[in-house]
């Protein structure tokens, strides 16, 4: 029990990192053509080394449980994130109180899940934790992304840095 700790600490700490981030971003200017909002799906790559090495065993209702799960916290963020181009000219992430409250519902949902099924063996909830995380991440980041493109080609099309005295928003 004494390692549940330091890895529960790590966890908060990390989702409070993410938190974080993501605020900040609402107030910094999107650059490039988007790449960043999926670079994390890459990051995530090591992590299926847990489907690999079979460590637990899951079940088709835990499987389908972790799946359903995961696109379900994803329906709030891609409904809640969004870009705009702002005054200066730049693309922004829309600042959103509703998306940071998800967020912020998801990791503790995340750390409940984590902390109080004890019916399962840990390989097999880390490994239904991960695929909860994926099954969020990818519908959430590729809808970003699509987001974002259609919020850079408006523009480009405008044709100008800047816009006079408006902020133009983009919905998926």
């Amino acid at each position: 029990m004494q390692t549940a700790i330091p890895a529960t600490s790590m966890f908060l700490i990390i989702g409070l990192f993410i938190l974080v981030r993501r605020i900040r971003s609402m107030y910094k200017p999107a650059n490039g053509r988007g790449v960043r909002i999926i670079l994390p799906l890459l990051f995530l790559t090591p992590g299926f080394s847990f489907f690999l090495n079979a460590s637990g065993h899951v079940t088709y209702l835990q499987l389908s449980a972790a799946i359903l799960l995961g696109v379900g916290f994803s329906i709030p963020l891609i409904l809640w994130s969004d870009y705009e181009i702002r005054s200066d000219g730049l693309i922004y992430a829309k600042k959103s109180p509703a998306f940071i409250i998800t967020f912020a519902i998801m990791i503790a949902l995340r750390y409940y899940f984590r902390q109080h099924i004890s019916t399962i063996e840990p390989g097999t909830l880390n490994m239904l934790i991960f695929l909860l995380v994926i099954c969020y991440l990818f519908p959430w980041r590729i809808a970003c992304y699509i987001k974002y493109k259609k919020v850079l080609k408006l523009k480009i099309q405008s044709g100008s840095n800047t816009l006079p005295n408006e902020t133009r928003s983009i919905s998926l």
